[in-house]
């Protein structure tokens, strides 16, 4: 099952973690409101993939691999493998962080809360514990360290801004605040203020870096190779065959009827031209999407970071569509207000075949961003106000005026399969979006058919 989060105003992150070698299947369905513009002419398929979605792999470290290599003191003489090594583990323990943040639904608990603080403490201790010599591997262990030392304290400190936090057992509430205390402390010894001081964006923003700098040695490297380019070049190569051959037949029927040269003739020629021209790109490309209907439109090869291993390859399928060219499982989970049959409705599909070699020493998170910030450029500006009457005791009636902020709902459905699962999982996300980015996301139940067919539900039809 994916875990959501949200990634500042407009971006949706949505992560799992792969333990299994096999095929891995993700469908994802964004129902679109009738109100909306969306089509292929205000952003094409390309674009959305490239623009739009974000999907990437990344080492997660194994527990009893971290502890091993950990006592193997010639993997920190090594470079990149202390990288590689560090950083996997350093996600294994943000991934877990991120499973307890779900678990206080809105609320302090104790056991998540308990929980968190001894994976800080222990991570802590182990990271720590040997600080490594060479230059590049000291710059990464520094950054590593600053970065938990401020994760940790953040997540410890939105805990303590929850709803019910003060009931809780002072014993651990002593805790978090000794955890606390002990890191201001160590941050003095080591240095580490100056990466702590400034506005809070400016100290996001370096955060921000910290992370994109930790998570480059365990991001598998795609190579990504764009499918179908051999038919849209035989396509191409016909179509201009036909009417070259159609023109040349012209031209003899019109020399035998005629020897002269005229202006009919030339206007008919020119004729010809321009609408071959005018008509030959929307032909290659009806011509072609029809030929390759239901097969993929890329192909990604994942490496592995330095060695450039292959890890996995991933087949990607997206396209826009209509709510009745989809089947009648999404079709059901498309939400009781999806009554417009025209509106445009994107599907993504990926098909990953993951190698049992690539998890004999590290786990796989897999992460589907989507950015909706293209789609929020759609909703126009609203300049309409509500007026109210508002009456207080004591006071004049006062009229004010709440200025309206269109907003359009989106649907999110995504569908998924791992190996050894006889039936898909789905889950179901509503959104509520606005100029300035996602207003509301809320999780809706799914009563997914526990009887579903064992083929596809992405249709090959369009």
């Amino acid at each position: 099952m994916f875990s959501l989060k949200r990634q500042g105003d407009f971006r949706l992150q949505l992560t799992r973690t792969l333990t299994k070698p096999g095929r891995h299947l993700v469908e994802l369905y964004l129902f679109t409101p009738h109100e909306t513009t969306f089509s292929t002419r205000t952003l094409t398929e390309d674009q959305f993939f490239h623009s739009a979605l974000v999907h990437r792999f990344r080492l997660l470290g194994l527990p009893t691999q971290d502890r091993a290599s950990k006592l193997d003191t010639s993997f920190s003489l090594l470079s990149p493998h202390y990288e590689i090594m560090h950083g996997a583990w350093f996600f294994q323990y943000q991934a877990s962080l991120d499973r307890l943040r779900q678990q206080f639904q809105g609320k302090a608990s104790a056991e998540p809360l308990g929980r968190a603080l001894r994976l800080s403490q222990n991570f802590g201790q182990r990271l720590r514990k040997a600080e490594p010599k060479g230059s590049k591997q000291a710059r990464y262990f520094r950054q590593l360290d600053i970065y938990f030392s401020w994760l940790a304290e953040q997540f410890l400190l939105e805990s303590m801004m929850l709803e019910g936090y003060d009931d809780l057992d002072d014993e651990l509430k002593l805790g978090v605040q000794e955890f606390l205390q002990q890191e201001q402390r160590y941050r003095t010894d080591r240095d580490y203020l100056g990466d702590f001081k400034g506005p809070p964006t400016r100290v996001w923003n370096r955060m921000s870096l910290y992370q994109r700098l930790l998570e480059y040695p365990v991001v598998l490297r795609q190579k990504v190779i764009e499918l179908g380019a051999g038919t849209r070049k035989l396509v191409k190569a016909t179509s201009t065959m036909l009417i070259m051959s159609l023109f040349t037949y012209f031209l003899f029927n019109v020399r035998d009827a005629s020897q002269k040269l005229s202006l009919t003739l030339l206007v008919g020629i020119a004729l010809i031209y321009a609408v071959r021209d005018l008509l030959r790109d929307d032909l290659n490309e009806t011509v072609t999407r029809w030929l390759r209907k239901g097969k993929p439109r890329w192909r990604l090869r994942l490496l592995m970071p330095y060695t450039q291993k292959l890890m996995a390859q991933q087949l990607v399928w997206l396209d826009y569509r209509k709510l009745s060219e989809l089947s009648k499982a999404v079709r059901e989970h498309s939400g009781k207000w999806a009554t417009n049959e025209e509106r445009q409705i994107v599907c993504y599909r990926s098909r990953l075949i993951l190698d049992k070699a690539a998890l004999t020493q590290d786990e796989i998170q897999e992460r589907l961003i989507l950015d909706f910030e293209p789609l929020s450029a759609l909703i126009q500006a609203s300049h309409q106000q509500l007026f109210e009457w508002k009456r207080e005791e004591g006071q004049p009636p006062v009229v004010q005026a709440h200025t309206i902020e269109k907003q359009h709902d989106y649907n999110l459905l995504v569908v998924c399969r791992q190996p050894g699962q006889e039936e898909p999982l789905a889950q179901r996300w509503t959104l509520r979006l606005g100029a300035a980015g996602i207003v509301r996301c809320e999780s809706k139940s799914v009563a997914w058919p526990e009887s579903s067919p064992r083929r596809s539900l992405w249709r090959r039809g369009r």
